[in-house]
This record gives C-alpha cells, sequence and structure tokens, in this order.
C-alpha cells in the first residue's frame, strides 16, 4: 500500500491515530520526497507526521535503500524518550512493519523549521549551543550501554545513505586523498561506541521560543560519534560559503556547537573524537557538492575550493575549532 491523499485519512482512522470522526483541518506533503513519502496531517486535537519508506531513492540512478530503517527511527525515538527531557523529540504513535509506515507527533503549530532561520540570517547561538549540548548527552547517555548496541546493531541504512553516497563518491572523483577518505569510511563501521543519530542538521531541527524539536532519525545506529560532529559542521560551512555576507555568523556557529558539545562530553576518551571528527566534517563538505546526490550545483571553482577545505580539515595541525573556522574564513575571502 503506497499513501496518498486519497486514502490517508482512512489510513490513520483504521490506525486509530486519529478518531472516526475527528476532522482534518490540513494535510500537506513536506520533504523532498526522495528517499521517503512525508505528510504532515492536523486535526483540531493534534499534529502528526505520517512517513512511509521508499525502496529507492527517487532520482534517475538505481539507489536502493533498506525500508526497514524506517523502525530504525522508532526504535531511536523510544530511546531518546527513556534518556531525554520530554518535547524535544516526537513520540511514536503507529509502526506498521508491513507497508514500512511511521506515524509520530508533530512539532507544535508555532514552531519553525531551523534551516528556514538560517536561510532568513537569523542565526541563533543559542540553538547551536543546546544542539551540541543534546547531541553530547545522546553520546555520553548511550556510550557502553548494550542494549542500545544491540537494538542499533544494524548499519545497512547508515552506509546505503551515508558512506557509499558521501564517503565512496568522494574517494572515487578524488584520488589524492581516496586513501585517507576509504580509511574513514572503514573506521565508521567499525565496532561503535554510543548511539549517532546520523542526521541532526538544521533542516531536521525545528525551534519553538528557544527550544529545540528534532526529527527524522532513520539513519541511528551504534557508531562513531564523530560523524554527528562532522555531519552538523559541513552542513553549517556550507550555508557560509553560500552566504557571504552571514558567513561569519554561519561558522561562529560551529563554533559554539562544538564547543558546546565537548564541554560536557564526558563518555570514554571523547577528547580523542575530535580529530576524526575534522576529517568527517572536511570529507562530508566535500560530499555536499561532490558527493551522489549534491546539495547545490556548484561551478568548478566552488568545488575546488570545497576541495581545498576539505584538505585542510583532513590534514589540519590545528587543534581549537574557532583556528579551524577563522582558517576557513580566511580561505574564503581569499578565494
Amino acid at each position: 500500500m503506497n499513501l496518498n491523499k486519497n486514502n490517508l485519512t482512512g489510513y490513520l482512522r483504521k490506525k486509530k491515530c486519529i478518531g472516526s470522526s475527528e476532522p482534518i483541518l490540513d494535510m500537506r506533503q513536506i520533504g523532498d520526497g526522495l528517499k521517503n513519502q512525508v505528510y504532515e496531517v492536523t486535526t483540531p486535537e493534534q499534529r502528526l507526521i505520517v512517513k512511509q519508506a521508499h525502496s529507492r531513492v527517487m532520482i534517475k540512478e538505481r539507489w536502493w535503500t533498506d525500508r526497514k530503517r524506517i523502525f530504525a527511527e522508532k526504535n531511536c525515538i523510544e530511546i531518546l524518550a527513556n534518556i531525554l527531557p520530554p518535547d524535544i523529540f516526537p513520540d511514536a504513535l503507529s509502526e506498521d512493519r508491513t507497508n514500512f509506515v511511521l506515524v509520530t507527533t508533530g512539532p507544535s503549530k508555532d514552531a519553525v523549521l531551523w534551516d528556514s532561520e538560517l536561510v532568513g540570517g537569523r542565526v541563533d547561538l543559542q540553538i547551536a549551543a543546546q544542539a551540541g549540548e543534546l547531541l553530547a548527552s545522546v553520546h555520553n547517555l548511550t556510550a557502553g550501554v548494550n542494549e542500545v548496541k544491540t537494538m542499533f546493531k544494524d548499519l545497512k541504512a547508515f552506509e546505503q545513505l551515508r558512506i557509499q553516497p558521501l564517503y565512496e563518491s568522494v574517494a572515487k572523483s578524488y584520488p589524492d586523498i581516496q586513501k585517507q577518505v576509504e580509511g574513514r569510511a572503514k573506521d565508521l563501521i567499525k565496532p561503535g561506541r554510543c548511539l549517532v543519530l546520523a542526521d541532526l542538521r538544521p533542516c531536521n531541527v525545528y525551534v519553538n521560543n528557544g527550544q529545540l524539536y528534532l526529527v527524522d532519525f532513520a539513519t541511528a545506529h551504534y557508531g562513531q560519534p564523530s560523524f554527528d560532529l562532522g555531519f552538523y559542521a559541513a552542513d553549517l560551512c556550507l550555508k557560509a560559503m553560500l552566504n557571504h555576507q552571514q558567513k561569519a555568523a554561519f561558522l561562529e556557529a560551529i563554533n559554539v556547537f562544538w564547543m558546546s558539545y565537548f564541554r560536557i562530553a564526558e563518555y570514554p576518551k571523547a577528547a580523542d573524537v575530535e580529530r576524526d571528527a575534522l576529517s568527517d566534517f572536511g570529507i562530508l563538505l566535500l560530499a555536499l557538492v561532490a558527493g551522489r546526490a549534491p546539495v547545490v550545483e556548484a561551478d568548478d571553482d566552488f568545488r575546488d575550493i570545497t576541495y581545498r577545505i576539505c584538505q585542510s580539515l583532513m590534514f589540519t595541525e590545528l587543534a581549537k575549532i574557532e583556528d579551524i573556522t577563522e582558517f576557513i574564513n580566511r580561505t574564503l575571502i581569499d578565494g
């Protein structure tokens, strides 16, 4: 069964997610629809998010994905409910293992997507600090927990949606760093250290009165915490590169996030993660413009400067994140 606007109301009533006479005030498709079909459904009583996983990414080339990743998302929500304060992530209401559908609560009607705020030039450093602290808490509280390790031992979705299209694509396109990139890819699928969300970025974070609300956990797995740091930083860095007027603010948001994270990270050998996180930062930044499904259509000059920043991050001797972002700033100014 493929959900659409015509059958979604009946489906939700059948699953008892909405009442038999509960009216639908609004129903809209959200997201890009590439990996999942996602609907936001609003009634007088509640706001729901309905997600159905695709078996392939909806691009021209064949790119198959494991639909069971939707179940990892539900498991991640349940773990977060046990370790974090309420109201910063959804509640899982219904899991359909036949049709690969997950129904969750949605953010409040007043919540706005953090990505939209950033695109509009509103860079709130307190939100960046909260994101860093929240991520460190997730890593701290799941590190070495056997139940979490067992629940999230399957790395198939992470490999299909992160390793293959990002790391492996960059390795093939850039022979000079191929060995190092392949080394990082291998390290990321070694026995893990904690629960890794693997999709923490502004397009998956809502903000309401200064409070975060996280969504999308389909690539969550028990893995290496460096990936989460690099993934967030790469997204903000690309925004800095695309918006020269606001680049200092976006780079400062990386600093605040990074320092907030390491200020409270206390899982074993947390300090050793930073070096790997910088390499992941560089590789993931390059993958955003040269991976399997680039976020932006970059010209040769843009790809070249991104590659140079990637190289610098992978091999830098700088130790402080503020020195690294200052180097990036100078590189963007000098071209």
